[in-house]
This record gives C-alpha cells, sequence and structure tokens, in this order.
C-alpha cells in the first residue's frame, strides 16, 4: 500500500473543486483545504508537522470569513512567506485558474511551479509532482519509516511540541556521523518520558499524587512496575518488559541531566565514550517504548476504567524516627544526620535545609556510603 501524504491547500473555491479532490485520492494524497492565508497559515503554523507540501491558488482571502470579491494576489506572496518562516523544506505549488494572468516574472520568480486548474494535462503533472516532492522530503520520509512514535508526538497524546524533538533524535539514528555531545541529547528523550507520563496521568494510569508529587518522574516509572507497596495493583498496567525499559531508561536521563554527583554518572561516561552506541541504543529504547504506547493508549482511553486498575492502600501514620535537616556532602551525597538520602529523589525537588521527619529505615548497604551514613532513610516526608 502506497503512502499518504498530507497537503495543506488555500484556495477560496476549493469547495466548489470536487474534481480536484478526486483526483488528489487517486494520488493518494490528503488535501486540507482552506479559503484563506490566515486560516491555512495558522493551521500550518499550529501544527507544522501534520503536512508534508503546499498547494496554493493565485488568489484567495486575506481570512475565512471574508466576503466574496476581496480575494487578492499579495496573499499569495505574504502565505509563501509564512510557509518559508515556518519550514523551508516545505514545497509549494500554485494551481490557477488564470494561469496566463499570473505569467508575469515577479510571480515567476516567487513560484517555480504554477499550474492552470481545469487542464488535466497540468492537473496530473501537479499531483505528480507533490507526490515526488513529498517523497524525496527527509521529514516526511522519516514520519513514514517511525508512523507511530511521529503520531504519539502530536497534540492528540503528548503534544506536538515534542515532535521536534524525536525527529532530531531520528535523525542522529538515521545520520549518526552528524552527532556530537551525546551527553547533552538525553535531556529531549527525559522532556518526551515525562510528557508521556502527564498523559497516562490524564487518562487514569498514573495517580495524581505520584504524577503530580515530589520526585514525579521517578515515581511514575516506579509506580508502572507494579511495585509501589502505597497501592494495590488489581491487575498488571502494562507489559513488564515496557515498564522495565521506561524504567531503566528513566534512570539514565535522569543521572545524566544531573552531571555531578550522579549515581551512574552517565554524563561522564558519555562525555568520555569512544562510541555512540549507549546514546543510540537508548533512542531505539525510546523509540520502542513510544511505538508500544500508540497502541496502548489507543485501547485504554477511558479514564474511570483505567482508574479502577489500581487502589490507594489505607495508610497508617507513621511514626516519626528521626527528625533534621537535608544536607549534602562534599561529594554531593544527600543526608540528614545518619541516614543517607536517595540521590534521584532529593536532588532538584528539595532544598538544602529543608526539615524532614524519617518515617522508614534500613541499614545502608551501599559499599560508597556506608561508612559515613550507617542507615538508608526509605521514607521520608517534610516538616512544614
Amino acid at each position: 500500500m502506497k503512502s499518504k501524504f498530507n497537503v495543506l491547500w488555500i484556495d477560496d473555491q476549493h469547495e466548489d473543486l470536487t474534481g480536484l479532490h478526486k483526483t488528489a485520492v487517486d494520488f493518494n494524497i490528503q488535501l486540507f483545504p482552506f479559503k484563506s492565508m490566515n486560516g491555512g497559515c495558522a493551521a500550518l503554523e499550529e501544527n507544522p508537522a501534520n503536512y508534508d507540501a503546499v498547494l496554493l491558488d493565485a488568489k484567495f482571502f486575506e481570512n475565512e470569513n471574508d466576503a466574496a470579491g476581496t480575494e487578492d494576489t499579495k496573499w499569495v506572496h505574504k502565505a509563501k512567506d509564512r510557509i518559508r518562516d515556518v519550514d523551508k523544506s516545505l514545497e509549494y505549488f500554485v494551481l490557477t485558474g488564470q494561469a496566463a494572468a499570473h505569467a508575469s516574472l515577479e510571480f515567476k520568480n516567487a513560484f517555480q511551479h504554477v499550474f492552470e486548474k481545469g487542464k488535466d494535462e497540468d492537473e496530473d503533472n501537479l499531483f505528480k509532482m507533490l507526490v515526488k516532492s513529498c517523497e524525496n522530503r527527509t521529514l516526511t520520509q522519516l514520519k513514514h519509516k517511525y508512523p507511530n512514535p511521529f503520531i504519539i508526538c502530536t497534540d492528540e497524546y503528548i503534544g506536538i511540541k515534542h515532535f521536534g524533538r524525536l525527529f532530531s533524535l531520528i535523525q542522529h539514528i538515521e545520520q549518526p556521523k552528524s552527532l556530537t555531545r551525546a551527553e547533552d541529547m538525553l535531556n529531549p528523550m527525559r522532556k518526551i518520558i515525562e510528557a508521556l507520563f502527564a498523559k497516562l496521568n490524564q487518562i487514569g494510569i498514573i495517580p495524581d499524587e505520584v504524577s503530580q508529587g515530589a520526585g514525579s518522574i521517578n515515581g511514575s516509572s516506579y509506580f508502572l512496575t507494579g511495585k509501589n507497596s502505597s497501592y494495590t495493583y488489581n491487575e498488571v498496567l502494562i507489559h513488564p518488559m515496557v515498564a522495565e525499559n521506561i524504567y531503566r531508561l528513566t534512570t539514565l536521563t535522569q543521572d545524566a541531566s544531573h552531571n555531578v554527583g550522579s549515581k551512574l554518572e552517565a554524563d561522564e561516561y558519555l562525555a568520555n565514550s569512544k562510541t555512540n552506541h549507549l546514546y543510540i541504543s537508548s533512542i531505539y529504547l525510546l523509540l520502542d517504548i513510544l511505538d508500544w504506547m500508540k497502541y496502548y493508549i489507543d485501547a485504554n482511553p477511558n479514564k474511570e476504567t483505567n482508574l479502577e486498575k489500581w487502589s490507594k492502600k489505607e495508610q497508617k501514620a507513621d511514626a516519626s524516627i528521626y527528625e533534621g535537616e537535608i544536607g549534602q556532602d562534599e561529594n554531593n551525597n544527600y543526608y540528614c544526620g545518619k541516614y543517607h538520602l536517595n540521590y534521584g529523589y532529593v536532588d532538584g525537588n528539595f532544598p538544602i535545609g529543608q526539615k524532614i521527619k524519617i518515617l522508614q529505615e534500613d541499614i545502608n548497604s551501599n559499599p560508597r556510603t556506608k561508612h559515613f551514613y550507617s542507615h538508608y532513610a526509605v521514607k521520608f516526608e517534610i516538616i512544614n
């Protein structure tokens, strides 16, 4: 089956051109029609990733509700400029019923591809060129190669603002020689994962308390593993392999965002690595997660149903074991008295000097820190 291409179309008479819609279908093109510059260009500016090429009339309205007789050729020139400002890789074509009237040198210089309406040969050549333009466009090629990850990076799922981040990541797979400073490129992955957690919270898979509380990224990742002891899991939330992949990728990207005192020292490792294998493999891991999540979100859209998949356990008030303030030593370890605190949970979420009370403890078995802090704070809460 041929790929379908999306073409933005600005023509004030598009509703009357039913034959053109049929021709587009024959060429496996979907036209997105507007009557005006502001209507079409606003749609492009809001969702540039949706379109693979642009088709313009030579004369159309400035606004969608303008009256007949206000069409003008000046809007096609302004529309061209706005298109170029959004994405220079988008090719634009002109199909007009007044081709002879727009044969001026200025018009020819501004628009390389001009075709005449109602002329079968011109219209066939136009659509052949549209298809060729779309097929040769890098972004369009990647959208067809990685459909689900790109679809999930739209406003229907986690937000169109992540589309560009994903595009950059995928380009590093396709052209790995162009990659520099891999240690700086894990942050876009973290933002995409964070947006995915927000979407899962929106549809009721992740509780508000986890998604919107302190340490929400790590907390959301851990919740999806089905191991959060504060909750009863009435069914398996997601496939355990996907949960593990999310947990591992979250751990890596979170660690890399803290280039000093991190547990894995991922930032330093990536900066000094002779290859980009870890970074490239992380992108593939993200793509696998997004691909699976596209089907999962589609299959679980009902929030009320999803909320029944887990329940909060009744919590008895925990007795305070120790009260003190969060500190950080010369090795960047976080602590409170004799208690070692989880770096990933504390860093960025709690300020130094924050008063807390330790509610659950364990013996510190970490060989790197146990000589300095004999115990580990399993659970603590802030003191307001």
